[in-house]
Parts: structure tokens; C-alpha cells; sequence
């Protein structure tokens, strides 16, 4: 049982709603002074909602926040500042075209009598934090300049200089090596008794080295906490708290041999993108629906951008139909047949202020055309055909994009590539934000692409998604593929394991 008599920070049955989707449900966590909280569950389970809404980055719907026992609201970033709060963000929240040490002290700048910046007080402030971490970076570099490591490292700096009483670590070795992570860990140890913490991994490793109680989430509610002075660090309890499981694996179904997966139509080896994948060998078959899992952040989004030639590989080889092809650049991933529906709908797959027909025409434009015209009749009642077959609720085919639900916006992104029959069929998240019935009709009409003979290569952060609809599923950790899963293991247990790499013999503590 974990000691109540210090508690420092509360959040008490915390819920937080985005239009009609629950991030939080039943949100509970208790920070204590001097001990580090490790903030454990798997995607979307509200470990990450919990945490903004603590930094003020987000408001929550209901329930109630207390420090020292006393109700607050915080209401910004600036106010958790103010609260001596302070967050090391996953995703980095430096200037890039300021210095190394402009930006550690962003907000905080020495001044001098007068009330004028003291830069070079500034820079020594600076330097004296920076180098409990990093002896190598140059202070006057521009941050754009920095390797990932180095600017994770001055995003810690950033954190620490302000002196906060309470910190959280969002994924804040995620971009490190083994070494620096050893430097990280000795600068908690050393600061523990001056503030409490919570430290978000996706490694278990880290957290039994580093965490003194863990508090585990899933589906919006905080499950469980489990004090590590008192109790036993058991990795398969953890892995049955976050999934909800505790029978441990159970068999699915196991499906006759589907008559549509044939030959090997894709392949993949040795693939390598400089700090991102690491010798990734795969392949799929002709109407094989093939998953990709792992936590978020492990390389999934990187592997089928990569696959599309919208980033370019530093070694390896692509191969269809048993013939080695070139992928530098989409235009040769598209001319093989390879398509992709990439995550960010709004940003990345369609033109929000035009209407639906231009969007599914789009990529026929260079096709189509004579002598720079289009035959706009046949290709308005191919656009036609097309919401009709992902029944896309819409006026007509003239309505802007960005007045439809993000169910059917999402029926357009996938719906542009079908006129061109595509092999291979690329998905990053395609049901993220969309309600319960788009998710099965554009999951239907997957399932329709694979019975033609399109080998589907699908990335989820839903397990359930993945085991309800793919043959097989790769799981992906700090960039590489470390498992092939099918038939009987294809459970959330199994695949949430191999995700944080349970039992997997990664570096531990040396307890």
C-alpha cells in the first residue's frame, strides 16, 4: 500500500471528452514528494490526457485537482507554471532557430538592475544545468543544427532549470542511447528528494529502474497502482493490468485458410532510415491483410511513409512480384501499384476546401488527361460510383471536404485510389477519430480490396482493430520488427507484451 501522508498533487475522477470521443472516463493519480511515479498503459488508454491536463495544456470535463489538499484549477501551461509544474514534452517544444541556451531559458531570462536581459548570466544558468546531461553540445548552436538526442536532452535541460516541484517525463528517452539514459537516471536520483515526478515509458526496463510506484490506465481509467518497496516487480501483472486480462492469452478463433491470400506480391529487406528503422525484413501476400503494432512512436508511421517513397531509405531493397523495383519518391511507389492513406487526413490526404469530386479525381489528373483535359463527364460518374460504394454521406459530389464528418472525409482519402486498382494498399491509422459505423464500413470495404487480390498493410493503435480484421500482425518496437504474429496469438495480451518487450532480455536494473 502506497503512504498517503505525503501526498503533494492529486487528480481526483478526472474525465476529459473531444466532441463525442472519451479520453477520460474515471482518471485517478496521486504524486507524492520524493518519490517518481511511473505513468504506465497502452495507446490510448489516458496516460497522456492525464499528464496535459496536470500542465494546464488541457482542461479537464469533470472531476476535481488538489494540491496539498487544497482544490485548483490550472488553466494553462503558464498557470502550471506558476504551480511550479513543469513537462519534458515526447514532442519537442523548442525554437529552432534559437540557441541552445536561448532556449533552455525561454520564459526565465536573467536580467539585470536596470530590468534588461543579462545574457551572459543567462548562458551560465544554462550551461550549469546542460551539463549534468551533456558535456559535448555547444550552447551557441541553433537547435535546428542538433541531433534528436542532443535536442531531447535540451528539452530536459529546459525542464530543470526552472526549478519545478513536480515534473513530468513524457517519453524522455525515447530519442537517447543507453549512455545518456544512465546520465538522465543519476540527475533524477540526484533531484528526487527535491520534487516528485511522473515518468511516462514505454519501457519496462526503465521503469523498475527508475520508478518507485507505477499507476497503470487503461480505456480512460486509472486500473491499478503498484508500490514497488512493498510489492513485487511482475512484469506479466503489469502487462494483464493494462490490457484488462488476467487469464493470460486466449486462443482466438483460428480461420480456415483464406482461398484469397496467394503468392508473395511485397516484399521488404533489410529496409534502414537513419534513426528511425533498423533492418526491417517483411513481406505480404497477394490479398493478405498484414497489421503493424507497438506502442506509439516504435517506427509504424516511418515504415509506410517509407514504403511510399515519402521518405527515402538510407539501405535495403523493395521487391514485387519477385523483381526489385526503385521506391526514392511516391510517383515511383504510385506507378507500382503502392498507395497510401496517410494519418493526418486534413494535412496529408485531402484538399479540405475543395469539393469531393476534385479530391477523388485527383490523383487520375496526369493519367487522364489530353493535351491538359480531362473528360470531367466519365469522371464525375466514376466520383459518383465511388460514394456510392463507401456510402459517403454528402449532399453530391460538389460538397467542399471540409463540411463532411471525419468518418467520410476519411471514405474520400481511401476512395481517391481505387480508380487506379492498387497492389499494395498502405493504411496509417485510417479509423482514428471516426465513429463505430464509419470504422466498419471503410473496414468493410478493406476487407473487399483484399478479396480482389490488394495485399493491405495496416497500421492501428487500436489492437482490437488489428486482431479484427488482419491475417497476420508485425510488432514494432524503437524501430524494428521484432515479432510476426498469427492464428491463435493474436490477442491483446500477446501483442501488448511484445510491445514493451516483456521478458525480452533489454538491459535492466542492476538491483
Amino acid at each position: 500500500m502506497i503512504p498517503q501522508n505525503n501526498v503533494l498533487f492529486e487528480a481526483r475522477n478526472i474525465s476529459k471528452y473531444f466532441g463525442g470521443v472519451t479520453a477520460l472516463s474515471d482518471g485517478n493519480l496521486k504524486i507524492y514528494s520524493g518519490r517518481i511515479c511511473g505513468l504506465l498503459g497502452a495507446n490510448g488508454s489516458g496516460k497522456s490526457t492525464i499528464s496535459k491536463i496536470i500542465n494546464g495544456i488541457y482542461q479537464p470535463s469533470g472531476g476535481e485537482l488538489l494540491y496539498r489538499g487544497e482544490h485548483v484549477e490550472i488553466n494553462s501551461p503558464a498557470a502550471a507554471a506558476a504551480m511550479n509544474i513543469a513537462m519534458i514534452h515526447q514532442h519537442l517544444s523548442l525554437v529552432p532557430e534559437l540557441t541552445v541556451w536561448q532556449n533552455i531559458c525561454l520564459g526565465i531570462e536573467k536580467r539585470g538592475r536596470a530590468g534588461f536581459m543579462d545574457d551572459p548570466e543567462s548562458k551560465k544558468a544554462a550551461e550549469a544545468v546542460l551539463r549534468e546531461f551533456s558535456e559535448e553540445i555547444d550552447l551557441e548552436a541553433q537547435v535546428k543544427n542538433l541531433s534528436p538526442a542532443e535536442k531531447q536532452l535540451v528539452e530536459i535541460a529546459k525542464a530543470f532549470i526552472k526549478e519545478p516541484e513536480i515534473l513530468i517525463l513524457d517519453e524522455p528517452t525515447a530519442a537517447l542511447e543507453q549512455e545518456e539514459v544512465k546520465k538522465l537516471f543519476a540527475v533524477l536520483s540526484r533531484f528526487k528528494d527535491r520534487m516528485a515526478m511522473i515518468f511516462i515509458s514505454h519501457r519496462m526496463w526503465e521503469v523498475f529502474q527508475i520508478c518507485d510506484y507505477i499507476t497503470v490506465f487503461k480505456d480512460g481509467k486509472s486500473v491499478g497502482d503498484i508500490d514497488f518497496a512493498v510489492e513485487t516487480k511482475d512484469e506479466k501483472r503489469i502487462v494483464s493490468m493494462i490490457t484488462g486480462d488476467d487469464e493470460g492469452c486466449e486462443e482466438r478463433e483460428i480461420l480456415p485458410a483464406c482461398e484469397r491470400v496467394k503468392d508473395t506480391q511485397f516484399e521488404v529487406k533489410g529496409l534502414e532510415l537513419k534513426g528511425m528503422l533498423h533492418d526491417i525484413n517483411l513481406s505480404i501476400k497477394e490479398g493478405e491483410i498484414l497489421g503493424i503494432s507497438g506502442l506509439q512512436g516504435q517506427g509504424q508511421e516511418e515504415l509506410l511513409l517509407a514504403l511510399a517513397g515519402y521518405l527515402q531509405c538510407s539501405g535495403g531493397s523493395f521487391h514485387f512480384k519477385g523483381n526489385e523495383i526503385k521506391i526514392r519518391h511516391p510517383k515511383n511507389a504510385i506507378s507500382s501499384g503502392i498507395v497510401l492513406v496517410p494519418g493526418d487526413r486534413n494535412e496529408e490526404g485531402l484538399f479540405t476546401q475543395h469539393d469531393i469530386n476534385t479530391n477523388l479525381v485527383f490523383p487520375q489528373f496526369s493519367g487522364r488527361s489530353h493535351r491538359g483535359l480531362l473528360d470531367s463527364a466519365s469522371i464525375r460518374q466514376e466520383s459518383i460510383a465511388v460514394m456510392k460504394k463507401l456510402s459517403v454521406a454528402a449532399h453530391n459530389e460538389n460538397q467542399k471536404v471540409s463540411e463532411l464528418s471525419g468518418g467520410n472525409q476519411q471514405k474520400v482519402v481511401v476512395g481517391k485510389w481505387l480508380a487506379l486498382k492498387p497492389r499494395v494498399l498502405l493504411l496509417s491509422d485510417p479509423a482514428k477519430g471516426v465513429d463505430v459505423h464509419a470504422k466498419e464500413e471503410l473496414y468493410n470495404v478493406v476487407r473487399e480490396l483484399a478479396e480482389t487480390g490488394t495485399s493491405v498493410i495496416l497500421f492501428a493503435s487500436d489492437n482490437t482493430e488489428l486482431i479484427s480484421i488482419c491475417d497476420r500482425i508485425c510488432v514494432m518496437f524503437e524501430g524494428r520488427i521484432v515479432q510476426d504474429l498469427e492464428n491463435d496469438c493474436l490477442t491483446d495480451q500477446v501483442l501488448v507484451t511484445h510491445a514493451l518487450q516483456v521478458g525480452c532480455g533489454e538491459e535492466k536494473s542492476d538491483e
